[in-house]
C-alpha cells in the first residue's frame, strides 16, 4: 500500500492468477483506492477467458472503489479501457490513464 492507495504491477503474469489477487486483497483489506499497472503483458479483450466478469461482481460489494488501470503499449491500454467500461457499466468507478502520474492524480481525487 502507497500514500493513499495500492498498485498492482502486472508483468509477464498469467491475468486470472492476478485478477484473483487483486480481488481478495480489496475485499479483505477493504481497499477503496487501486492503481493496477500491466506491463509486458498480452492485452485482455476475451473477458471471460479470464473471469473478468466474476472478479467485477466480486468487487462491486466494495463502497468507493477507484480502479485506476496504466500500461505500457496501447494495445494494452486499449484492452484496460475496454475492462474500465465493463466496469462503469457496472456502477464502478474505473479509469484507464496514459500515464501513472494522471491515474495517481485520479485515484487520490477528493482523498483526505
Amino acid at each position: 500500500m502507497l500514500a493513499g492507495y495500492m498498485k498492482a504491477v502486472m508483468v509477464e503474469r498469467d491475468t486470472e492468477e492476478f485478477v484473483r489477487a487483486i480481488v481478495a486483497a480489496v475485499r479483505k483489506d477493504r481497499m477503496t483506492k487501486v492503481l493496477i499497472s500491466t506491463r509486458k503483458s498480452r492485452p485482455v479483450f476475451k473477458v471471460e477467458d479470464w473471469k473478468l466478469s466474476e472478479a467485477l461482481e466480486q468487487v462491486m460489494s466494495v463502497p468507493g472503489l477507484r480502479v485506476a488501470f496504466v500500461s505500457d503499449t496501447r494495445e494494452l491500454q486499449m484492452s484496460q479501457e475496454y475492462i474500465a467500461l465493463l466496469g462503469r457499466q457496472r456502477g464502478l468507478d474505473f479509469q484507464s490513464f496514459q500515464s501513472e502520474p494522471a491515474a495517481v492524480e485520479w485515484l487520490l481525487q477528493g482523498a483526505q
